[in-house]
């Protein structure tokens, strides 16, 4: 049978310092995620276009069969699973826009600036209003790495769902 949410988190261990970061989330999702969920359901977390980074809910499956909706702080997870020391979260809006900008270091001791963004609906117009807004605001200078969520124009960033999804259904370290 599946084991108790508690019971999982008692069975994650961490190899490396970084990982203690985890244990200070208001809640244990993305261990219980990490363990778990991510071996029995590859579509747990959708990361093919991470439109709404705001406003992401996670389906969590008990043991009765019910489902509920979990919210995630995506801008969060994303930052522990680059391994980022974040030196500061900034906000930006351009007319309405809402931009959540993390800076810091990586464990490889690069720069790092990753970029959110609510993109859903956004046409080319648009992509080009936010590569200029990113410009003018210099959000990324000074980043050896740039990650922005979903597509952009923004000269040399990435997109960071691929890496997103490569770190979340890594094997576990157990």
């Amino acid at each position: 049978g599946l084991e108790s949410y508690e019971d999982a988190l008692n069975n994650i261990s961490f190899d490396e310092p970084s990982g203690q970061q985890a244990l200070q989330f208001e809640d244990y999702l993305l261990q219980y995620m990490l363990q778990w969920e991510t071996r029995k359901s590859e579509t747990l977390l959708n990361v093919e276009k991470l439109a709404r980074p705001f406003s992401y809910q996670l389906k969590l499956h008990g043991e009765g069969g019910e489902t509920r909706l979990q919210a995630v702080d995506l801008p969060e997870t994303f930052a522990y699973l680059l391994g980022l020391s974040v030196e500061k979260r900034q906000v930006f809006s351009d007319d309405g826009r809402r931009y959540l900008v993390y800076r810091g270091t990586t464990r490889e001791g690069r720069r790092a600036a990753v970029i959110w963004r609510e993109t859903a609906g956004w046409t080319a117009e648009d992509y080009s209003r936010d590569r200029d807004f990113v410009a003018e605001n210099d959000l990324a200078g000074g980043a050896d790495d740039i990650y922005v969520n979903g597509d952009s124009y923004i000269p040399g960033a990435q997109a960071l769902e691929k890496l997103f999804k490569e770190r979340m259904f890594a094997p576990v370290e157990v």
